[in-house]
């Protein structure tokens, strides 16, 4: 008798896995990504201007970017601390100091100095190559003094905001 209930309660067991269900569904998952970019620079630095000299005194900075691919960054760069209307200037205690900023020959990445096109001080600015990875990329911002500026000897400085719309 025992092992017929053992073998009825085996048997209704079996019948209850035998009768599971199951079911399923889909979960969506989603992300989108925007667009980024990190800059950082390194200054324009003329050297020694010689106010005597027929050459202009010419300097180069840059902007390093690192963007999300894709980005478009564009570059704009204001006209300075010290600028007397869209003159650009080096300022020494009550002295100044005339300077220009200027675009490169192309907007590629790495493109040469040609001083020949001024930087946009506004948005959208000078628009530069679609990131095609995360890796730094390196801009120049070129900078020129003209000649025959009559100036007393000193130390001057500017500071320009580069501005990265993308």
């Amino acid at each position: 008798m025992k092992n017929k209930i053992l073998a009825a309660a085996i048997l209704a067991a079996a019948s209850i896995g035998a009768h599971a269900a199951t079911t399923s569904g889909t979960i969506g998952v989603s992300a989108s990504v925007g667009s980024n970019c990190i800059l950082t620079t390194t200054p324009i630095a003329f050297g020694v201007y010689d106010p005597l000299s027929a050459t202009p005194k010419q300097g180069t900075g840059t902007v390093q970017l690192v963007c999300t691919v894709g980005a478009t960054p564009a570059v704009a760069i204001d006209n300075g601390l010290n600028a007397s209307g869209a003159q650009r200037r080096l300022i020494s205690g009550v002295n100044t100091l005339n300077y220009d900023v200027f675009q490169p020959t192309t907007n590629a990445a790495g493109a040469a100095c040609a001083f020949a096109t001024p930087y946009p001080a506004v948005a959208p600015g000078f628009v530069l190559t679609a990131a095609p990875s995360t890796a730094s990329r390196s801009y120049n911002i070129c900078g020129q003094v003209p000649i025959s500026q009559s100036v007393p000897n000193g130390s001057y400085n500017d500071t320009v905001t580069a501005t990265i719309t993308f």
